[in-house]
Protein backbone atom coordinates (compact mmCIF):
# COMPACT_ATOMS: atom_id res chain seq x y z
CA UNK A 1 0.00 0.00 0.00
CA UNK A 2 1.24 3.47 -0.89
CA UNK A 3 0.25 5.78 1.97
CA UNK A 4 -1.71 8.94 1.17
CA UNK A 5 -2.92 10.89 4.21
CA UNK A 6 -5.53 12.77 2.20
CA UNK A 7 -7.38 9.66 0.97
CA UNK A 8 -6.69 7.17 3.77
CA UNK A 9 -9.98 7.80 5.57
CA UNK A 10 -12.08 6.96 2.51
CA UNK A 11 -9.94 3.92 1.64
CA UNK A 12 -10.21 2.43 5.14
CA UNK A 13 -13.91 3.01 5.80
CA UNK A 14 -14.90 1.04 8.94
CA UNK A 15 -12.32 -1.73 8.54
CA UNK A 16 -9.84 -2.14 11.41
CA UNK A 17 -7.76 -4.42 9.16
CA UNK A 18 -7.36 -1.64 6.58
CA UNK A 19 -6.70 0.88 9.37
CA UNK A 20 -3.89 -1.37 10.61
CA UNK A 21 -2.46 -1.58 7.07
CA UNK A 22 -2.65 2.24 6.84
CA UNK A 23 -0.82 2.56 10.19
CA UNK A 24 1.95 0.26 8.93
CA UNK A 25 2.22 2.15 5.63
CA UNK A 26 2.52 5.47 7.49
CA UNK A 27 5.27 4.11 9.75
CA UNK A 28 7.16 2.89 6.66
CA UNK A 29 6.65 6.19 4.85
CA UNK A 30 8.37 7.96 7.75
CA UNK A 31 11.33 5.57 7.75
CA UNK A 32 10.28 3.17 10.50
CA UNK A 33 9.98 -0.55 9.88
CA UNK A 34 6.79 -0.66 11.91
CA UNK A 35 7.53 -4.14 13.20
CA UNK A 36 10.24 -2.85 15.54
CA UNK A 37 8.31 0.18 16.76
CA UNK A 38 6.62 0.05 20.15
CA UNK A 39 4.01 2.54 18.99
CA UNK A 40 3.05 0.27 16.11
CA UNK A 41 2.59 -2.70 18.45
CA UNK A 42 0.37 -0.64 20.74
CA UNK A 43 -1.72 0.31 17.69
CA UNK A 44 -1.85 -3.34 16.58
CA UNK A 45 -3.30 -4.46 19.92
CA UNK A 46 -5.72 -1.51 19.84
CA UNK A 47 -6.93 -2.48 16.32
CA UNK A 48 -7.35 -6.14 17.33
CA UNK A 49 -9.41 -5.20 20.39
CA UNK A 50 -11.58 -2.86 18.30
CA UNK A 51 -12.23 -5.53 15.68
CA UNK A 52 -13.14 -8.20 18.28
CA UNK A 53 -15.78 -5.90 19.78
CA UNK A 54 -17.96 -6.36 16.69
CA UNK A 55 -17.81 -10.18 16.54
CA UNK A 56 -20.89 -12.15 17.57
CA UNK A 57 -21.66 -14.23 19.58
CA UNK A 58 -19.66 -12.43 22.24
CA UNK A 59 -19.32 -15.46 24.54
CA UNK A 60 -17.43 -17.35 21.79
CA UNK A 61 -14.84 -14.58 21.45
CA UNK A 62 -14.42 -14.07 25.21
CA UNK A 63 -11.15 -16.11 25.49
CA UNK A 64 -9.58 -14.09 22.67
CA UNK A 65 -10.70 -10.84 24.29
CA UNK A 66 -9.19 -11.94 27.62
CA UNK A 67 -5.88 -12.78 25.95
CA UNK A 68 -5.81 -9.37 24.24
CA UNK A 69 -6.51 -7.62 27.55
CA UNK A 70 -3.48 -9.35 29.09
CA UNK A 71 -1.30 -8.53 26.06
CA UNK A 72 -2.51 -4.91 26.10
CA UNK A 73 -1.61 -4.63 29.79
CA UNK A 74 1.86 -6.00 29.04
CA UNK A 75 2.29 -3.52 26.15
CA UNK A 76 1.20 -0.64 28.41
CA UNK A 77 3.65 -1.74 31.14
CA UNK A 78 6.55 -1.98 28.67
CA UNK A 79 5.86 0.99 26.38
CA UNK A 80 3.68 3.22 28.62
CA UNK A 81 1.39 3.74 25.63
CA UNK A 82 -2.26 3.34 26.66
CA UNK A 83 -4.77 3.19 23.78
CA UNK A 84 -8.07 1.91 25.22
CA UNK A 85 -10.34 0.12 22.73
CA UNK A 86 -13.21 2.46 23.67
CA UNK A 87 -11.35 5.39 22.06
CA UNK A 88 -11.90 6.09 18.36
CA UNK A 89 -8.56 6.36 16.58
CA UNK A 90 -8.57 7.00 12.85
CA UNK A 91 -6.36 5.24 10.32
CA UNK A 92 -2.78 6.27 9.61
CA UNK A 93 -1.83 7.01 13.22
CA UNK A 94 1.89 7.57 13.82
CA UNK A 95 3.46 7.10 17.26
CA UNK A 96 7.16 7.46 16.40
CA UNK A 97 8.67 7.26 19.89
CA UNK A 98 8.10 5.13 22.95
CA UNK A 99 7.09 6.99 26.06
CA UNK A 100 4.12 7.76 28.23
CA UNK A 101 1.08 8.35 26.03
CA UNK A 102 -2.33 8.31 27.68
CA UNK A 103 -5.57 8.41 25.69
CA UNK A 104 -8.78 8.54 27.70
CA UNK A 105 -11.56 6.09 26.77
CA UNK A 106 -14.13 7.50 24.30
CA UNK A 107 -11.72 10.19 22.99
CA UNK A 108 -11.94 10.72 19.22
CA UNK A 109 -8.81 11.07 17.11
CA UNK A 110 -9.06 11.60 13.36
CA UNK A 111 -7.13 10.11 10.46
CA UNK A 112 -3.46 10.74 9.64
CA UNK A 113 -2.53 12.04 13.11
CA UNK A 114 0.81 11.87 14.93
CA UNK A 115 1.35 11.67 18.68
CA UNK A 116 4.85 12.11 20.04
CA UNK A 117 6.12 10.94 23.42
CA UNK A 118 4.72 12.01 26.79
CA UNK A 119 1.27 13.15 25.61
CA UNK A 120 -2.09 13.06 27.35
CA UNK A 121 -5.40 13.18 25.52
CA UNK A 122 -8.31 13.41 27.88
CA UNK A 123 -8.28 13.58 31.64
CA UNK A 124 -9.67 16.81 33.08
CA UNK A 125 -12.08 18.03 35.72
CA UNK A 126 -14.85 18.69 33.19
CA UNK A 127 -17.11 15.95 31.83
CA UNK A 128 -16.69 15.11 28.17
CA UNK A 129 -13.91 13.93 25.89
CA UNK A 130 -11.61 15.66 23.41
CA UNK A 131 -12.10 15.41 19.66
CA UNK A 132 -9.08 15.73 17.39
CA UNK A 133 -9.59 16.29 13.67
CA UNK A 134 -7.64 14.79 10.80
CA UNK A 135 -3.92 15.53 10.19
CA UNK A 136 -3.29 16.71 13.79
CA UNK A 137 0.26 16.58 15.19
CA UNK A 138 0.84 16.60 18.96
CA UNK A 139 4.36 17.60 19.97
CA UNK A 140 6.31 16.09 22.85
CA UNK A 141 4.92 16.66 26.36
CA UNK A 142 1.67 18.18 25.10
CA UNK A 143 -1.77 17.70 26.65
CA UNK A 144 -5.30 18.02 25.30
CA UNK A 145 -7.54 18.22 28.35
CA UNK A 146 -11.30 18.20 28.68
CA UNK A 147 -14.10 18.36 26.12
CA UNK A 148 -12.24 20.43 23.53
CA UNK A 149 -12.35 20.27 19.75
CA UNK A 150 -9.09 20.44 17.82
CA UNK A 151 -9.65 21.18 14.13
CA UNK A 152 -8.12 19.51 11.10
CA UNK A 153 -4.45 20.15 10.36
CA UNK A 154 -3.63 21.58 13.80
CA UNK A 155 -0.09 21.43 15.11
CA UNK A 156 0.22 21.47 18.88
CA UNK A 157 3.68 22.50 20.01
CA UNK A 158 5.87 20.74 22.52
CA UNK A 159 4.74 21.28 26.11
CA UNK A 160 1.44 22.92 25.13
CA UNK A 161 -1.66 22.39 27.26
CA UNK A 162 -4.86 22.67 25.22
CA UNK A 163 -7.92 23.52 27.33
CA UNK A 164 -9.97 25.45 24.73
CA UNK A 165 -11.03 24.73 21.16
CA UNK A 166 -8.39 25.22 18.45
CA UNK A 167 -9.51 26.20 14.91
CA UNK A 168 -8.48 24.16 11.89
CA UNK A 169 -5.08 24.66 10.24
CA UNK A 170 -3.58 26.44 13.25
CA UNK A 171 -0.47 26.11 15.37
CA UNK A 172 -1.01 26.23 19.13
CA UNK A 173 1.73 26.66 21.74
CA UNK A 174 2.07 27.55 25.41
CA UNK A 175 0.39 26.91 28.73
CA UNK A 176 -2.51 27.32 28.26
CA UNK A 177 -2.22 26.84 24.49
CA UNK A 178 -2.97 29.79 22.28
CA UNK A 179 -3.05 30.03 18.50
CA UNK A 180 0.12 31.60 17.11
CA UNK A 181 -0.31 30.90 13.41
CA UNK A 182 -3.27 30.19 11.21
CA UNK A 183 -2.77 28.55 7.79
CA UNK A 184 -5.23 28.69 4.95
CA UNK A 185 -4.58 26.79 1.73
CA UNK A 186 -1.00 26.11 2.83
CA UNK A 187 -0.22 29.78 3.48
CA UNK A 188 0.82 30.78 6.98
CA UNK A 189 -0.95 33.91 8.16
CA UNK A 190 -2.20 35.53 11.34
Amino acid sequence: MVYNGDTVKEWVGDSQWRAWRADLARFRKHGYSGWLSEGFWALTIYRLQRSLRAFRPTWFWLPFKAILVVIRKFIVMVTHISLPPEAEIGPGMLIPHVGPIQVIPFARIGADCAIHQVCTIGAAGKPGVPELGDHVMLGCHSCVLGPVKVGDGVRIGAGAVVVTDIPAWSTAVGVPARVTQHREDGIIGE
